[in-house]
């Protein structure tokens, strides 16, 4: 963004991009992303967690080609690319592995191929931060510095399905299960306004769990929203826009099948926002 087009907007500089974690949700980021970029709204730095790690880091390596790099990513997915294995075989898996059903192969292929220029963070244009969890201590750490590959990696590494992942010799966990939409970690990285691209909409309403899919999507999303809550009340001070998600807060982060419907609605819901918050300033 330039500056005149912070201005324009009532922005104050520096601008963050906070990216929450969830998946294949991660697909509602880039149809958000699309519609801030049209209008002048670009970041100055960016914060994610997990899925919205990898999407924030794209960003951060080169906020121009952020969106066609990351549309053809997205619309080329499948859900084998994650997880390859079938049938008994995750179950073997884990009986060999003892800590996944799934390895991080298809996780690393993806960050090769579209970072792949990229060996650490400082390589990237802006500045950067990814959310994951220190396995030992159970808190959330943010990687600044240091390989971006492992970072990415351990970010995501969703605990049962991904393998934890070793970084300086320590190991971790996803970020989601300490800091699913990264604010304060924007704010601490100096940011003065936030810009939260998140997979679902914190105050949605939410349907009961019909499967143990639907369940875990419905413990993992009350858990997250509870902090995303506090953060925005105690963030009230601070300039902040927040798209809202098409993508229902039950919806498996898995499920790939509905990245097109996600793509689409989730770029014309963020310009409907966009255009009502901005003719009210």
């Amino acid at each position: 963004m330039t500056t005149a087009g912070a201005h324009e907007h009532g922005l104050a500089r520096p601008v963050a991009f906070v990216l929450g974690g969830g998946g294949s949700l991660g697909a509602v980021q880039v149809g958000m992303m699309q519609a801030l970029f049209e209008r002048d709204i670009t970041p100055d730095l960016v914060v994610g967690t997990s899925i919205g790690a990898f999407n924030g880091a794209v960003i951060a390596a080169d906020p121009a080609r952020a969106f066609e790099r990351l549309n053809r990513f997205w619309r080329s997915s499948k859900r084998q690319d994650a997880f390859p294995l079938r049938g008994i075989k995750p179950f073997l898996h884990w009986r060999r592995t003892r800590q996944s059903f799934f390895p991080n192969d298809g996780m690393v292929r993806s960050i090769r191929a579209v970072l792949g220029e990229y060996v650490n963070i400082e390589n990237l244009l802006l500045p950067f931060g990814a959310v994951a969890l220190d396995v030992q201590l159970g808190t959330p750490v943010l990687f600044r510095t240091g390989s971006l590959e492992t970072a990415l990696l351990a970010s995501a590494a969703i605990p049962g399905l991904f393998p934890p992942v070793p970084r300086n010799g320590r190991i971790y966990y996803d970020g989601g299960l300490g800091n699913n939409v990264p604010m304060r970690d924007a704010i601490a990285m100096g940011a003065q306004t936030l810009v939260v691209l998140d997979t679902t909409s914190p105050t949605a309403g939410l349907d009961a769990p019909t499967s143990l899919i639907d369940l875990f999507s419905y413990v993992t999303e009350v858990y997250a929203r509870q902090m995303v809550l506090r953060d925005l009340a105690e963030l009230a001070h601070i300039p902040i826009l927040y798209p809202p998600s098409p993508a229902p807060g039950t919806m498996s982060p898995l499920d790939l099948d509905r990245t097109e419907e996600l793509l689409e609605t989730s770029y014309l819901d963020t310009a409907a926002y966009l255009n009502l918050k901005m003719a009210a300033t």
